[in-house]
């Protein structure tokens, strides 16, 4: 669970508060076995009335028909801790040089949670284009929700540069250090110059347009004076024959 360091970090030592405070139940539930029966030895002693003294052995029978499920219970919860310290020493050595000097566990937490939310969309994404061919338009959205998770998703490719215009267009407020950052390491999107030289190819045929024209007459008058000319010839030479 988690897909960064210090997220893992987070949910293992939640675990591990619940299984170190279920290790001290342990030693309550002992206590309250030793107490059943110093009551019952108790109420023999004061010669109770018998339907107490049958009560109180009811309650230690039924403590006692549960012990060997709940002695296997303890046993396997000091594994599970033993196996979280373990676990998070091995993320420990992984996330500390990436700790911020003066940051506690729960500051390193809070500031990773951006990177966190990123590793997860791209990893949502990733397996949509595995199953499906495209990322789902809602996992697109959260991308396009947060600077910081479009600049990875662009930077891995996920997604095409030619998507740059399309998210900046109508999309949030985006940090300077981002946008500087999909700006200067991004290619210019090919659509972008494909579309720059349609128009510059469209406004050089308006320019040229009239010239065109001009010599297109030309030379369809000179073709129609070689035709005249041509057809001249043949009648004179029927003439003279």
């Amino acid at each position: 669970m988690g897909n960064t360091p210090w997220e893992k970090i987070k949910i293992l030592k939640g675990f591990l508060e619940g299984r170190v405070s279920t290790s001290a139940l342990e030693e309550a539930d002992r206590l309250n076995h030793r107490a059943l029966k110093a009551e019952l030895q108790y109420l023999k002693t004061t010669g109770a009335p018998e339907h107490e003294q049958l009560h109180m052995r009811a309650k230690i029978l039924e403590y006692e028909s549960q012990k060997d499920i709940t002695t296997e219970l303890f046993d396997l919860n000091k594994q599970e801790v033993e196996m979280l310290k373990r676990l998070l020493a091995e993320v420990y050595e992984v996330a500390e040089p990436t700790r911020i000097e003066g940051y506690s566990d729960e500051d390193m937490f809070e500031v990773n949670a951006s990177h966190e939310f990123a590793v997860t969309t791209m990893r949502e994404m990733q397996s949509e284009i595995i199953a499906n061919g495209r990322p789902s338009p809602a996992t697109v959205l959260h991308a396009m929700n947060n600077p910081h998770v479009l600049t990875a998703v662009l930077r891995s490719g996920l997604l095409p540069a030619t998507a740059i215009p399309l998210l900046t267009g109508n999309a949030p407020v985006f940090a300077v250090q981002e946008m500087a950052a999909i700006n200067g390491k991004l290619p210019m999107p090919k659509l972008a110059q494909e579309e720059k030289f349609m128009l510059d190819t469209e406004e050089q045929t308006i320019t040229d347009a009239p010239e065109e024209e001009e010599e297109e007459v030309e030379e369809e008058a000179a073709e129609e004076e070689a035709e005249e000319e041509e057809e001249e010839e043949a009648d004179a030479e029927e003439e003279s024959e």
